[in-house]
């Protein structure tokens, strides 16, 4: 009679993440930064240097979601997490920049009068496409190669 060994568990592989896999985050970052003159442009001749300090928050704290969002998307691309990753990075990605918005606003201050918060919102329907189009890209790229191999 023969017992099944209990020590035989198979080991599941954990997604391996290499630095290339973090191309759409530094395009993120460069597509941010491209921008970025153009806030800061725009807030100085409205509100001087309060102007440009909330263009660089504003483009901090949109950068942030984003980046988190892709981030979640990125580590879980390759498991059969990617559409709920994609769909919880909705939460980061729109979560923080609006929730650290209304807090700035209904907290007043020099940055709320500099345009603040509009700032977030412009920032973040711009980065929106970008981000949309690079997670898709991500979710979409490994379902082709899982059916290649």
């Amino acid at each position: 009679m023969t017992t099944p060994n209990a020590n035989t568990s198979t080991k599941s592989e954990a997604p391996k993440v290499a630095a290339h896999d973090f191309w759409p985050c530094l395009w993120m970052l460069l597509g941010v930064l491209g921008v970025f003159p153009l806030f800061a442009a725009y807030g100085y001749n409205r509100y001087e240097l309060h102007g440009v300090f909330s263009a660089a928050t504003a483009a901090t704290v949109v950068l942030l979601g984003m980046e988190a969002a892709l981030v979640l998307t990125i580590l879980f691309r390759d498991s059969d997490f990617k559409i709920p990753s994609v769909l919880l990075g909705t939460f980061f990605r729109t979560g923080i920049p609006l929730v650290f918005g209304m807090l700035m606003h209904t907290a007043g201050g020099p940055l709320a009068e500099a345009g603040l918060f509009g700032m977030i919102l412009v920032y973040y329907l711009l980065t929106l496409a970008v981000e949309t189009v690079l997670a898709v890209q991500l979710v979409s790229q490994t379902s082709i190669f899982k059916k290649a191999a």
